[in-house]
């Protein structure tokens, strides 16, 4: 019987210093979420508390510090109404800002609708910051 409790005990604990690890590894801070960036990276057309943006923008743009001590596998990821749209492999290694725009190819304004911007290492979400476009977050979209 205690032999069982081991094995419960063992992938939680194993967990737990995984989780802690990451976090240690990767320090995120001062994200922001706005319209565009100027020279100087004060944020343009800021969203407000609702987290919701007016239909007719043509990208969003995340900005974020980071403090990382070491490589880790980081991916940022971009979500649409809960489907993935973009993820790519991103270092975070040393200090500094990231910035991530989100825009369409053909310069069209972005759907309406549900997004997320996830921030991910080694498999655990840093951050994940959702926000609307034309409507409220919880809104349903036709």
């Amino acid at each position: 019987m205690m032999f069982i409790v081991a094995l419960v005990l063992v992938p939680s604990f194993v967990a737990a210093v995984r989780s802690n690890m990451i976090y240690n590894a990767v320090e995120i801070s001062n994200v922001v979420i706005c319209e565009d960036l100027n020279h100087d990276l004060t944020p343009i057309r800021r969203i407000s508390d609702s987290f919701n943006f007016p239909y007719g923008i043509t990208q969003v743009c995340v900005a974020f510090s980071y403090c990382g001590r070491g490589y880790f596998e980081t991916h940022v990821e971009w979500f649409y109404e809960g489907k993935l749209i973009h993820s790519e492999e991103v270092n975070l290694d040393g200090k500094g800002t990231r910035i991530f725009y989100l825009l369409r190819d053909d310069g069209a304004p972005l759907k309406k609708g549900l997004y997320e911007f996830s921030i991910v290492c080694m498999g655990e979400r840093l951050s994940n910051i959702s926000f609307s476009i034309g409507g409220m977050i919880g809104e349903t979209f036709p």
